[in-house]
């Protein structure tokens, strides 16, 4: 599996590359610290699962998935990432175009579902 994690925290990357690697450990993991260069990344490499956060500098997740989706015409699954999953949000997310969400802090079983679900 192969996996574009998009997040502008460096200990949340950490993070999530060692939860993913306790389901999958011999994922290829790649990381990109805003929206630019996780689209910049796109252009030229293909993943299974792209994880994106949604709020970060230069570009945020909005944009991010409206180019992934508009631009690059990607059908490759992306899940928001985000910390503020109030209600609404998760509607709100989907609206924008991502195929699913998880909430920080990140529930194992939830990102296991995820993985499982998108990963293959």
């Amino acid at each position: 599996m192969k996996i574009l994690i998009v997040e502008d925290e460096p200990f949340n990357i950490i993070v999530l590359e060692e939860m993913i690697r306790i389901f999958y450990p011999d994922a290829e993991i790649q990381s990109a610290e805003n929206g630019e260069l996780g689209y910049e990344i796109l252009q030229v490499e293909n993943f299974n699962l792209i994880l994106s956060d949604v709020s970060m500098p230069v570009m945020d997740g909005y944009e991010l998935i409206q180019k992934i989706k508009k631009e690059l015409q990607l059908k490759t699954p992306t899940v928001a990432v985000t910390a503020f999953a109030v209600q609404g949000d998760k509607e709100k997310l989907l609206l924008a175009g991502f195929d699913d969400y998880i909430s920080k802090p990140i529930d194992m079983s939830i990102l296991e579902d995820i993985l499982n679900k998108y990963g293959s």
